[in-house]
């Protein structure tokens, strides 16, 4: 039995020339909107932008998704950041009077942001969709579990080599 899911793998250089998929990538129905989806990558979100065809809930999973790292990327790490450098305070008043309660204060703040920081970080990654672009090494931009059938039609109807099938 074949499989009905693929990996896609576009080329960032030639990502403004990519029609759009004729059929959805979630389901490869011919029903869906064609969506600008912002790239994601480890630091949030990249300037890159990749249009799709999908359907609405998908729509707007993506667009909460770009809305979330974006503010994560913009708002969160500054504030974490800016706490971190304030909870190294009581760390080095504690050095300059020779008590360890006042650095061990400190490092236990610390490991609490770090672990509250874990945390909501993968928190914001569980809430994209699995079909959300990521930007891969070799300049290339990976969007897993497409339509098989979709991704053939995606591959047929752009450039050579701009849209490539990877399993």
């Amino acid at each position: 039995m074949p499989a009905t899911r693929a990996d896609v793998l576009l080329t960032r250089e030639l990502l403004e020339g990519i029609q759009p998929p004729p059929t959805s990538i979630v389901d490869g129905g011919p029903g869906g909107d064609v969506v600008q989806v912002c790239c994601l990558h480890a630091a949030g979100v990249s300037r890159f932008v990749v249009s799709l065809r999908v359907d609405e809930a998908t729509a707007n999973r993506f667009a909460r998704a770009c809305r979330l790292m974006a503010s994560w990327q913009r708002r969160v790490i500054p504030a974490i950041l800016a706490i971190a450098a304030l909870a190294l305070l009581p760390a080095v008043i504690g050095m300059v009077r020779y008590d360890l309660a006042l650095v061990l204060l400190s490092a236990v703040a610390e490991l609490c942001l770090a672990i509250v920081a874990v945390a909501a970080r993968l928190v914001l990654i569980g809430q994209r969709s699995r079909h959300h672009p990521v930007l891969a090494r070799h300049g290339k931009v990976l969007i897993r579990d497409v339509d098989r059938a979709s991704a053939r039609a995606w591959a047929d109807l752009n450039t050579a080599g701009s849209v490539e099938i990877v399993r």
